[in-house]
């Protein structure tokens, strides 16, 4: 039953990301088939629970079959002869080397480790034991979110103070109430699976502007960050939303470049994900939506374009109407008012320069990139050679400490939030590091060298 589950969730989000257009690689929807199926699948138990609808193991199944038929049946009408010829892998091995075939080992090596890790041992981290895991499973048991007996304020006096989890976002509480509904005796085949996709189409974006080689060494290089591999084996939000994120915004900078409207489409679809898993992953739509503005008053773009950024807020404005609909509110903890306090500024400015250069957490990457960011200079200057996906590193980087600015920290120090929050929220730059360094003209010159001289051509 649980097989079948996750095996109709990947459809349904190949199905989807097929949608959008027949163009994207196999190894592209096959990496977001996942993730893209289960945001969707959640989002709507989200919509069912409102109206009364029960978490439960055939309701669970009815509904995942609902959307992958119904994903089919469009896909199939909307595009008849080009999916099916979509399916049909190219073989062009022309760029095949030892390198790419010993970074590929590498990578599988690890990643079957990591998984094997995640699947083995039970959730144990605090956080998830705490909320998000906890969550999932009672309202499994309970058969419903919004009426959950946790959510009483009898039974958890403070459930409705500032930091909450009454007031997260639910996509990964209502996953893990999901694979508890069909049997499962852990949430981890969740974040396990989630991972891998994440890897696999991490891997098959970056190969659509460098090559296979440089690909596979950004994704590797990835992998290997310390803290976000240890994080990935967990059960918290963290690393799901770090993948959400930078892949969305990723594909946001290709369309900046391309103006293809499938990469702008597929850029919203995964930053609307993103702002389904957590709040504060509103930075990367508004750096989205100023990228889209930008090109827009460039004239480079037509106008009709900032409606697609626009529509990643869905699903938090959904939840924000369920949540108050259904009192499952905290008091807000964010500072509408204009103010200078020149203490919080200097504390948020110096934690993160600390994390930018913390090699213990996110290894090599932002160094790297930095030493890219120099080397590249002359393409960056002459041909604009990845400026925008350094722009949207650095806006999204400036949007986050504004917004952690303006949070009043009534539930805990602004020391503890920049140690531990921003720390794991970090993760999210961590790709955007690698595919920039990966994708400048200096870097992916080196790359094209090895497939030239130690390829098959």
């Amino acid at each position: 039953m649980i097989a079948i589950a996750l095996i109709l969730l990947f459809l349904a989000g190949f199905f989807i990301v097929s949608l959008i257009s027949e163009k994207f690689s196999l190894t592209e929807r096959i990496g977001f088939g996942f993730p893209v199926g289960l945001g969707i699948v959640t989002f709507i138990m989200m919509i069912a629970d409102w109206f009364g609808g029960r978490i439960a193991t055939t309701n669970s199944m009815i509904l995942t079959c609902i959307v992958c038929a119904v994903a089919f049946t469009i896909v199939i009408a909307a595009q008849k002869k080009k999916f099916v010829e979509s399916l049909v892998p190219t073989f062009d091995f022309s760029w095949f080397n030892l390198l790419w075939v010993l970074l590929l080992i590498f990578l599988i090596w690890v990643e079957y480790h990591n998984f094997a890790k995640c699947m083995y041992f039970p959730t144990y981290d605090r956080d998830s034991m705490a909320g998000f895991d906890t969550i999932g499973y009672l309202a499994a048991q309970e058969h419903t979110y919004k009426g959950l007996s946790i959510f009483t304020g009898d039974y958890m006096p403070r459930m409705h103070n500032p930091g909450s989890c009454i007031s997260y976002l639910p996509m990964l509480q209502f996953s893990y109430a999901y694979i508890y509904s069909l049997g499962a005796e852990t949430s981890k085949a969740i974040p396990a699976f989630f991972y891998l996709s994440f890897i696999i189409a991490f891997y098959g974006m970056a190969k659509r502007t460098m090559s296979h080689t440089a690909a596979m060494f950004a994704t590797l290089a990835m992998v290997f960050t310390p803290e976000m591999i240890s994080f990935s084996s967990l059960s918290a939000t963290n690393v799901m939303q770090a993948a959400m994120a930078s892949t969305g915004l990723i594909y946001v900078c290709m369309w900046c470049n391309e103006k293809k409207k499938e990469l702008l489409v597929m850029g919203a679809l995964l930053l609307a994900i993103n702002h389904w898993l957590r709040a504060e992953g509103i930075v990367f739509g508004c750096t989205a939506g100023i990228l889209v503005l930008l090109q827009c008053v460039r004239k480079k773009a037509a106008w009709s374009n900032l409606i697609i950024p626009i529509l990643t807020l869905i699903p938090t404005i959904t939840f924000m109407l369920y949540s108050a609909s259904c009192n499952l509110t905290s008091e807000s903890a964010i500072i509408t008012r204009l103010y200078w306090d020149a203490e919080k500024a200097g504390i948020i400015y110096d934690g993160a320069w600390k994390l930018l250069s913390q090699l213990t957490f996110y290894g090599w990457a932002f160094l790297i990139m930095l030493i890219a960011v120099i080397a590249n200079g002359y393409y960056s200057v002459k041909e604009k050679d990845n400026l925008n996906v350094l722009l949207a590193f650095c806006l999204s980087l400036i949007l986050y400490y504004f917004v952690l600015y303006h949070v009043d920290y009534k539930w805990d120090s602004i020391n503890n939030v920049l140690a531990y929050s921003a720390k794991r929220f970090m993760f999210c730059y961590v790709p955007i590091a690698w595919y920039y360094t990966c994708n400048s003209k200096i870097v992916q010159s080196g790359f094209n060298w090895i497939e030239k001289t130690c390829g098959l051509k």
